[in-house]
């Protein structure tokens, strides 16, 4: 089992952003998903990262499951309390 750090997720996030040629500051509970800063192939590519990295299975019937993954905070806690 692999620990992630707020770190860790921080740099993916701010890759993916930059992508978009999003160079605004970032925030551990910045909203991202909710607030359009990530848009469908970026949240895509979340998901792909989350699954190859830390096994979680991001195909979930839950329908609160990208709530829980809408900032650097919430996805880092999710992904320590699923791995």
């Amino acid at each position: 089992m692999k620990n992630i750090t707020h770190n860790e997720i921080r740099a993916l996030i701010r890759e993916i952003l930059e992508k978009n040629n999003d160079t605004n500051h970032i925030g551990d509970d910045d909203a991202l998903i909710s607030s359009g800063r990530l848009d469908s192939l970026d949240i895509a590519e979340l998901m792909i990262y989350l699954q190859d990295e830390y096994g979680i299975n991001t195909a979930k019937s839950d329908p609160d499951f990208y709530n829980k993954l809408d900032s650097i905070e919430s996805i880092t806690q999710y992904i320590n309390q699923h791995n």
